[in-house]
């Protein structure tokens, strides 16, 4: 090779080379505009993207621990009564914040079990807990001033526990979600009960339920409108698959009625006052004798024997005296105004069981 021929092929090599250079380049330039702009777009995405709540988990010691920290009312620390295990307790709160500051706190969330019955309770802070729905609600029962929807869902979990109970309910800013596995929809107000006391019912409601009624578990109420504001709820559980009413009860304003052991025999009676459209108030109880309901009501001589109150009017007809029950007391009142006269009423309090009580098997008026 002389000299042209070298100069030629190094001639020929520059131009490949400077050419797949230039190709290189080019290739080099795209790569870099393609990088700069996904990052351009994991930048804008990052912005413009939701960011999800930056939440940090702890786990806490005991309920008194988060009660304390707290510093104020929170039902979860009830879960702490006899008879209830816990398993965990899991305080999620903001990211970088402080844990012992209820202020920082997202959601507190208790598993555990009460007499072998499962359950999770998890508490709200950030008033974002899970809502369903009421059209959907298998109950909705009220505790005091807190209204208490509870859902029945199929869980196929197991056949002996075939659906998912859960219950919902806010108190002092705190939303509430309390659930369990179940066959038995009662199990779920024996934890309501716990943590928010025994149920009250009022208002002119239908639908509404009472827990641990005559022996039967849960009872349905329905209402039944009888004269313009004057109503008839009818006491429904049920009996081999069979809904029977066991009681019934009148009123103007609402199912006033509490389900409570009078005889300690371990079975409760049905309390309930009522209110007659002659304006007559009177308590009533039912009691289940042996499997057969029966109603009572206080019989004239009691009050004879235990105040002196004869109440025999001109006529023999018998002056009634106003009869309630008092369930924070757990006593009965009867006021007398036969006596000494409307304007000076005579009250008195008794608590004797079921003896002042004159029992006869009850009959259900139909609806």
């Amino acid at each position: 090779m002389n000299s042209k021929d070298l100069y030629n092929a190094i001639g020929k090599v520059d131009d490949d080379v400077l050419e797949q250079s230039e190709v290189a380049k080019k290739k080099i330039g795209w790569l870099k505009w393609g990088a700069l702009a996904a990052c351009l777009c994991l930048t804008v995405g990052a912005l413009l993207w939701p960011k999800g709540p930056q939440v940090a988990v702890k786990e806490i010691g005991s309920l008194e621990e988060a009660a304390a920290s707290y510093g104020d009312h929170l039902l979860a620390e009830r879960l702490s009564a006899p008879g209830v295990r816990t398993t965990g307790i899991r305080l999620s709160y903001t990211k970088g914040g402080d844990a012992s500051d209820p202020a920082a706190w997202d959601t507190l969330s208790v598993t555990g079990d009460y007499n072998g019955q499962d359950f999770i309770m998890d508490c709200n802070f950030n008033g974002q807990g899970k809502q369903t729905s009421s059209a959907e609600a298998y109950a909705v029962t009220q505790y005091g001033d807190v209204e208490v929807t509870i859902y029945q869902e199929e869980s196929g979990w197991s056949n002996r526990k075939p659906f998912l109970y859960r219950a919902e309910f806010t108190l002092d800013n705190v939303a509430y979600n309390l659930s369990i596995h179940s066959d038995k929809p009662e199990d779920i107000y024996t934890y309501l009960d716990l943590v928010l006391g025994e149920a009250e019912i009022g208002g002119n409601q239908s639908g509404a339920t009472l827990t641990d009624v005559l022996g039967f578990g849960v009872c349905r109420i329905e209402m039944e409108e009888i004269a313009p504001y004057q109503y008839r709820w009818h006491y429904y559980v049920k009996v081999d698959g069979e809904d029977v009413c066991v009681a019934e009860q009148f009123g103007y304003d609402g199912p006033e009625a509490w389900s409570r052991d009078l005889d300690g025999d371990g079975v409760p009676e049905l309390i309930c006052n009522s209110t007659y459209g002659d304006g007559v108030e009177s308590v009533i109880v039912y009691r289940n004798n042996n499997g057969i309901i029966e109603v009572g009501n206080v019989r004239k001589s009691y009050y004879e024997e235990k105040f002196g109150w004869t109440h025999v009017l001109e006529g023999g007809t018998f002056s009634l005296p106003v009869e309630r029950y008092d369930p924070e007391q757990g006593v009965f009142t009867a006021t007398d105004y036969y006596t000494q006269g409307y304007d000076d009423p005579v009250t008195v309090e008794f608590d004797d069981g079921l003896e002042p009580f004159e029992f006869f098997p009850f009959k259900h008026l139909p609806v």
